[in-house]
């Protein structure tokens, strides 16, 4: 235990607690609060997961197991309804807001990737994931089945999300784009067919960016004329189009 103790004082120390308890201050998260505050709510999740537990009994009986290690990095034993009760009601904002403040961070410690071009990198997709109707009915689909869609932009200069939302299953992808794509000058998004659609398309045009895709079949279009010629192998034309279908407008 005494090695595990190390990771996880390790572990914390990532998460920058100064910011963390100015977040708590900003939304009253611990006005009130006498027993579970929201550092040692966050600790006891971080334990749960850099330990596997999967139940709420499992996490509350290694905390009081380990209570003198933890004791050290400022967490305590936490009874199990008192720790339910602060998943299911506690602001989730607060949490939000780390998240921000660390992906920064991230941001700034990864790598960066160059390319041929100057042009940051952005690649945006969604994936459907199956769950289980009958435990989280929220996320029904289909009539008898229920999946969860995750909406994920990816900065490729230092291979890292640059947002994640996680909704229902049949929220469509063009709708997460339009919301949360904020786009920035001079950058280039790629994505799939699912996201045909001339509104968006025109808001990075204006944005002074670009993007690559794929044309669906029935996209009409008329040839206004043609670019100069590539002299690059691998490109088959390079034309000026206009677009015609009324349904994605």
């Amino acid at each position: 235990m005494a090695n595990y103790s190390t990771v996880f004082n390790q572990l914390l120390a990532l998460i920058p607690r100064y910011h963390f308890e100015r977040f708590v201050n900003s939304f009253n998260g611990d006005r009130y609060v006498k027993t579970l505050k929201f550092w040692n709510q966050l600790g006891s999740l971080l334990y749960a997961q850099a330990s596997g537990k999967k139940s709420l009994r499992e996490i509350v009986n290694g905390l009081e197991i380990n209570n003198s290690k933890l004791y050290h990095l400022g967490l305590s034993p936490v009874k199990r309804s008192t720790l339910a009760d602060a998943n299911k009601i506690r602001s989730y904002q607060i949490y939000e807001s780390l998240f921000y403040k660390i992906l920064s961070q991230c941001k700034d410690l990864t790598p960066k990737h160059k390319f041929r071009f100057k042009n940051p990198l952005y690649t945006i997709d969604a994936s459907t994931i199956d769950v289980c109707l009958a435990t989280f009915s929220w996320a029904k689909f289909r009539t008898k089945k229920g999946a969860v869609k995750i909406h994920c932009l990816f900065d490729h200069s230092g291979d890292i999300p640059d947002f994640a939302v996680i909704t229902e299953g049949n929220i469509s992808d063009i709708r997460i784009a339009k919301d949360k794509l904020n786009i920035k000058p001079d950058s280039i998004y790629c994505f799939d067919r699912a996201y045909t659609d001339l509104e968006l398309w025109s808001n990075i045009d204006f944005s002074k960016s670009y993007f690559v895709t794929k044309l669906k079949n029935n996209l009409k279009y008329t040839v206004l004329g043609q670019h100069l010629e590539a002299m690059k192998d691998g490109i088959l034309s390079d034309e000026k189009i206009k677009l015609e279908n009324k349904k994605y407008e």
